[in-house]
């Protein structure tokens, strides 16, 4: 897992490739339409989300694709744990990409310009609130291992 400021991100290109594409693509959007999909080379694309946070439940995890996961507007907290630590909550599916697993999740706060991303041994919980909801927009990047 990294969590640092989305402007600071191109600095992890070595682990992430593909990112100084997507950083470029995200960094023109002028209008953050809810549902967009942009795809970019390489199977690589990013999407556009306007949602509310939820309490804290289940977690998710990737096998084909890393998340970066940038919050444009408001704040989430975010779940995260080992894999290896959690349990399946749901068989993982191949077709989507996703399993998803409970476990003894640590929060992180991740506020407006702040990214996070999560590995394929990440598990975590994007879009929670510890305390009361809130909306918030994020920019979801998905990358292939």
């Amino acid at each position: 897992m990294i969590i640092c400021p989305w402007k600071d991100i191109k600095k992890y290109a070595a682990l992430l490739p593909g990112i100084e594409e997507a950083f470029d693509a995200v960094n023109a959007l002028t209008v953050y339409e809810n549902g967009a999909v942009h795809p970019l080379s390489n199977g690589n694309r990013f999407f556009v989300c306007a949602l509310t946070t939820k309490e804290p439940d289940v977690a998710e995890a990737h096998r084909k694709y890393l998340d970066i996961q940038y919050v444009v507007k408001g704040k989430e907290v975010m779940g995260w744990a080992d894999l290896d630590a959690c349990s399946p909550a749901v068989p993982f599916s191949e077709e989507k990409d996703i399993g998803m697993y409970t476990g003894p999740f640590q929060y992180y706060t991740i506020t407006e310009g702040m990214c996070y991303v999560a590995f394929p041994e990440d598990a975590h919980m994007p879009g929670r609130h510890l305390d009361v909801p809130n909306d918030y927009v994020k920019v979801i990047v998905k990358l292939a291992v």
